[in-house]
C-alpha cells in the first residue's frame, strides 16, 4: 500500500514535518482550560476570555485575507507566526484577567495572518505542481497534524507534572518558531504583478467582492451555515464542557494530556477511513450521513455513568466528524475563484469565529447555570440545523463538472 501519491512527498515534505513539529509542541489546545480553571476563573469567565480572540478575528479576518491575496500569502503566513510566537511568550508572564483578555485579543488579530493565507498557499501550489494530489494532501494534512497532537498530548501530560501548567506557552511558543522556520523554504506559486497605487482601496473593493461571492452562491453560503452550526456544537462540548464533565466523573486532572491524545489519535485515523465509509455517496450525501451519526452518537453521553464509557462515546462521535473533512475541504474550493481564495477563506474564518465569540461565552455561562452535561446534549442537537443547510445546497451542471 503507498503511503503517498507520486510526487507527494517531494512536493509536500516540508509542510507535513511543519505540521507535525508544531502540533507535537503546542501545548495550548489540551491544557489552557485547566489552566485558566486553576488561576480561577469560571467557566463563563473564560468563556469571554477565548471569545476575545474570536471578537478579534471577525474583525480582522478579511482585511488580512485581502492583503494576502494581493501582497503574497507567504509574507502573510511568515509574519502571522512570528507574531504568534511572541504572544505565545509573552502569556507565560501574565496572570491578571484583564491583561490576559487584552493579549487573546491581539492573538486573535495575530491569527488572522494566515488562518486563510495558509491554505490558499498550499493548495495553489498542489494545484500548479499536481492537482491530483489534492484529495491525499487534505487526508495527511489532519494526519500529520493529530499524530502530532497525539504525542503531544503524551509529552504534555509528562511535562505538567513535571514543570507545571505554566510553561505551556513558552512550549507552544517554540513549536510556532519551529514552524515558521520549516515554511520560511517552501516555494510560493501565488503572485500578482501589479503596481499597489491604491492598496487600501483595492483591499476593500476585494473584500466586498468576496463577501457579496460568498453569500450569494448556492454551495458556499450553505456550507458555511453549516459549519457555523458544528463550530457552536464543538466550542459547546470540545472546547468547554468535556472536560468539567469528565471532572465531574472522577477522570484525574493530570490525565486529561491522555485525552487529548485520544481524540488527536481519532482525528488522524478516521481520514484514512473516508473512502472506506464514503462508498458511492456523494458528496453533500455524505457529510449529511456523517454529521447525523456523530450527533447521534454524542448524545449516548447522557447514559454514561462511569468516565472509560463516556470518553469511549465521545471518541466514536469524533471519528465520524473527522471523517467528514478530507471531503468538505476540496468540494468546498472547487466553487472558490484562486484570485479571491485566501479572501473568502477568511470569510469563513469569521464566520466561524463570530460562531466561537457568540459559543464561548453562552457555552461557559450556560455550564455554570445547568452544569456540563446538559451542555453537551445542547451541542448534539445542533446537529440538526448543520444538516438542514447541507440539503439546501444546490449546484448547477457546469459547476458539478468542475
Amino acid at each position: 500500500m503507498k503511503i503517498f501519491q507520486k510526487d507527494e512527498f517531494n512536493i509536500l515534505w516540508k509542510i507535513y514535518l511543519g505540521y507535525f513539529i508544531k502540533s507535537i509542541l503546542f501545548l495550548v489546545p489540551a491544557f489552557a482550560l485547566i489552566y485558566f480553571i486553576n488561576l480561577g476563573f469560571s467557566l463563563t469567565q473564560i468563556g469571554f476570555l477565548f471569545a476575545a480572540e474570536q471578537i478579534a478575528m471577525i474583525l480582522f479576518e478579511i482585511p488580512t485575507g485581502a492583503i494576502a491575496d494581493k501582497f503574497g500569502r507567504k509574507f502573510s503566513v511568515l509574519i502571522g507566526l512570528l507574531l504568534e510566537t511572541l504572544i505565545l511568550f509573552t502569556l507565560f508572564f501574565f496572570t491578571s484577567y484583564y491583561a490576559l483578555l487584552i493579549l487573546f485579543f491581539v492573538l486573535g488579530i495575530v491569527y488572522t495572518l494566515s488562518s486563510g493565507s495558509e491554505e490558499s498557499w498550499i493548495y495553489d501550489l498542489i494545484k500548479k505542481k499536481n492537482k491530483k494530489i489534492i484529495y491525499s494532501y487534505y487526508s495527511k494534512e489532519q494526519i500529520f497534524k493529530t499524530t502530532g497532537l497525539v504525542l503531544g498530548g503524551i509529552l504534555g501530560a509528562i511535562f505538567v507534572a513535571n514543570f507545571g501548567l505554566r510553561g505551556i506557552w513558552i512550549i507552544s511558543g517554540i513549536s510556532s518558531l519551529l514552524y515558521l522556520l520549516i515554511l520560511s523554504s517552501l516555494e510560493e506559486i501565488y503572485t500578482l504583478k501589479k503596481e499597489y497605487k491604491t492598496p487600501i482601496k483595492d483591499i476593500w473593493v476585494k473584500s466586498t467582492n468576496s463577501l457579496r461571492y460568498s453569500f450569494k452562491h448556492p454551495v458556499l453560503f450553505w456550507i458555511f451555515l453549516s459549519g457555523f452550526f458544528m463550530i457552536i456544537s464543538a466550542v459547546f462540548s470540545e472546547s468547554l464542557a468535556y472536560v468539567p464533565y469528565l471532572k465531574s466523573l472522577g477522570f484525574p486532572e493530570y490525565a486529561f494530556g491522555y485525552f487529548f491524545s485520544g481524540i488527536s489519535l481519532v482525528l488522524a485515523f478516521s481520514p484514512l477511513c473516508t473512502k472506506l465509509f464514503k462508498g458511492k455517496k456523494k458528496e453533500i450525501s455524505f457529510l449529511i450521513w456523517a454529521t447525523f451519526i456523530g450527533s447521534v452518537i454524542i448524545f449516548l453521553t447522557y447514559f454514561a455513568r462511569e468516565y472509560l464509557l463516556a470518553i469511549i462515546i465521545i471518541l466514536v462521535a469524533t471519528f465520524f466528524y473527522g471523517i467528514k473533512y478530507p471531503i468538505e475541504r476540496p468540494f468546498m474550493q472547487k466553487f472558490i475563484p484562486t484570485k479571491n481564495r485566501a479572501t473568502i477563506l477568511s470569510i469563513q474564518s469569521m464566520i466561524y469565529s463570530l460562531a466561537g465569540a457568540i459559543a464561548l461565552p453562552f457555552g461557559g455561562f450556560l455550564i455554570d447555570k445547568l452544569g456540563p452535561l446538559n451542555v453537551i446534549l445542547i451541542s448534539a442537537l445542533l446537529g440538526i440545523p448543520s444538516i438542514l443547510a447541507y440539503l439546501l445546497i444546490k449546484i448547477d451542471k457546469k459547476e458539478r463538472e468542475k
